[in-house]
């Protein structure tokens, strides 16, 4: 196809030696499901002028393109994704310091990010250790824990729109919200900037180790998983509705709703895409017919 080669040329020509292409990849390599078929392109791109040619590329031929981060927050359609998957490696995966203020990219790891900080005497981040997603994707869906949130701390987010210019964005036109923000109106987070407060390295570490202890106790870590499938409701706990309706345990295929916790499902080795969303269909249904309440999904469907 014409247009393979003129991405192999962009390619080819790359700012960055961290950016890798390939073509018929399987994303269940790439997300911590370990779930789903193939796309057409995995892209891992290292530099912003790679990302603006991939821009000009996508408007080009029309395809659709996805970034997908980490993979964390992904459920990948067994036929896989008919478009171009986009991961942001190299000059996205730093972070820089000036005082109490830290510039991370958008490729950067939250955990990542969270030792770094710690590292560094700054408090405001200790719960990020247990999620894993990256730093762009915190700040489109304004990830937390424990009480706090990635958009609290937000000075200022760059993004980049779908004809590949780059603004500046303040905290407020960011719109955080509960689990969500308007960023997802953009193509991109390149990078964002975080205030947060001076403390003690010691301290902080303490704190955000104690975080992470306590997330891993309750939470299922070594199968796959995408971490909590549904936002909790107002004034009530998703993995408590969803353990009060009897689903923990509830098994099809290798997928299972995780007896740790509720608002997880678990990949036991073999799952596939379709046997997920039929427990989450089941699920869902449960909890609306015993509850009256509507679970909203938190995790991303890619494929469908």
């Amino acid at each position: 196809m014409e247009w393979k080669a003129e991405l192999q040329g962009i390619a080819k020509n790359s700012h960055s030696p961290a950016s890798r292409l390939r073509f018929d990849e399987p994303l269940s390599k790439h997300t911590y499901f370990r779930i789903g078929g193939s796309a057409t392109v995995y892209y891992e791109v290292g530099s912003i002028e790679d990302l603006i040619q991939v821009v000009a590329f996508k408007s080009r031929q029309l395809l659709p393109v996805v970034l997908i981060g980490r993979g964390s927050n992904f459920l990948v359609s067994d036929n896989g994704f008919e478009g171009i998957v986009i991961r942001l490696v190299g000059d996205f995966d730093r972070i820089r310091y000036e005082g109490e203020i830290v510039y991370a990219g958008g490729g950067v790891s939250q955990p990542k990010l969270a030792k770094s900080v710690a590292s560094h005497g700054l408090s405001g981040l200790e719960f990020a250790l247990g999620i894993p997603g990256s730093v762009g994707g915190a700040m489109i869906m304004n990830a937390g824990a424990w009480g706090n949130d990635f958009g609290e701390f937000v000075e200022q987010i760059r993004v980049m729109t779908d004809q590949g210019e780059i603004l500046k964005l303040c905290h407020d036109q960011a719109g955080f919200a509960y689990r969500r923000s308007k960023l997802d109106n953009y193509f991109c987070v390149l990078d964002t900037s975080l205030r947060l407060v001076q403390g003690n390295p010691e301290e902080v570490t303490q704190l955000m180790r104690e975080y992470y202890q306590r997330k891993i106790a309750n939470q299922p870590f070594v199968e796959g998983s995408a971490g909590c499938m549904f936002k909790n409701p107002p004034n009530h706990s998703a993995g408590r509705l969803i353990e009060e309706c009897r689903l923990k345990g509830t098994r099809i295929g290798d997928a299972e709703v995780s007896t740790m916790h509720g608002n997880f499902i678990v990949n036991h080795g073999k799952a596939k895409a379709k046997d997920v969303l039929e427990l989450i269909d089941l699920i869902q249904n449960r909890v609306k017919a015993e509850k009256e309440i509507d679970l909203q999904m938190e995790v991303k469907l890619l494929g469908f």
